[in-house]
């Protein structure tokens, strides 16, 4: 017969090491969208036609969250820390981030707010969940979110190079939390 005080301390050693282990880091992830988010917010000051931004962003961003989710697919597997509901989770997170950006467009076409202005609702409804997947999933976001929410103004607020000047920031701000994550992945290791 199995002691049951020896059963209940395997169990909770086992359940100490699960909680205690960390979720993959994926640094690609950041730099993909490094690139992604300082080419599309830099077009803007170099464009005349807004509606091209529009085209830029209906192809990066749905190929940035496929290589997105491949990645973190390819770390989970990697890792052994397989979450099929983490990773439906994060992906409705992301999601719901373009969800609401679409919406915005009723406002565009209500006349109730410019295309200029439109493009710096994404960047707001960025910051809002940047900070979101900081207080929930990831802690190293929250500062990503409240510089985001610096970018924002920056892109109402700098008339000359602002929307490069915010995408730059950003760009700096995720290859920043890139390496932040891979140092802590190696010192965990």
């Amino acid at each position: 017969m199995l002691d049951n005080t020896k059963l209940r301390e395997d169990i909770a050693f086992v359940r100490a090491t699960a909680e205690r282990s960390k979720k993959p880091t994926v640094p690609g992830i950041y730099f993909v969208w490094a690139l992604i988010g300082f080419c599309g917010f830099a077009i803007v000051d170099f464009v005349d036609d807004l509606r091209s931004v529009g085209i830029y962003w209906l192809f990066a961003g749905p190929v940035g969250f496929v290589i997105s989710a491949w990645l973190g697919r390819r770390a989970a597997l990697d890792t052994g820390l397989v979450n099929r509901e983490e990773g439906i989770r994060h992906g409705l997170h992301w999601i719901a981030f373009m969800a609401a950006g679409i919406l915005g467009l009723a406002l565009v076409q209500a006349q109730q707010l410019t295309w200029q202005g439109f493009g710096s609702l994404w960047v707001l409804l960025l910051a809002l969940t940047y900070f979101q997947w900081g207080l929930h999933l990831e802690r190293r976001m929250l500062p990503l979110g409240l510089l985001t929410g610096g970018a924002y103004l920056v892109t109402i607020w700098v008339p000359s190079l602002g929307w490069t000047i915010a995408g730059a920031v950003l760009a700096i701000g995720l290859t920043t939390a890139a390496f932040i994550g891979a140092r802590k992945r190696e010192t965990a290791q």
